[in-house]
């Protein structure tokens, strides 16, 4: 379960940082920009997809219900 959340997480940065960079990249002309941008754009975007796929089978099951809630009421 810690790598789907640390290859969703990364997704999210990677979703984030892309639009700036792209916007960077075809305000000043820079080629090489746009296209990083463009594939960060891409990773962010398939990644979550990606980690649907993943082998879950190793994950063990957490316990739901009010009296395992962790957090404080």
């Amino acid at each position: 379960m810690e790598k789907k959340l640390a290859l969703e997480t990364l997704s999210f940065v990677l979703l984030i940082v892309a639009f700036p960079v792209v916007s960077l990249g075809s305000s000043h002309g820079h080629r090489v920009v746009w296209i990083l941008g463009l594939v960060a754009l891409v990773l962010g975007g398939l990644l979550p997809i990606w980690t649907r796929f993943m082998n879950h089978a190793a994950d063990k099951p957490r316990d739901v219900g009010m009296e395992y809630d962790d957090r404080t009421s």
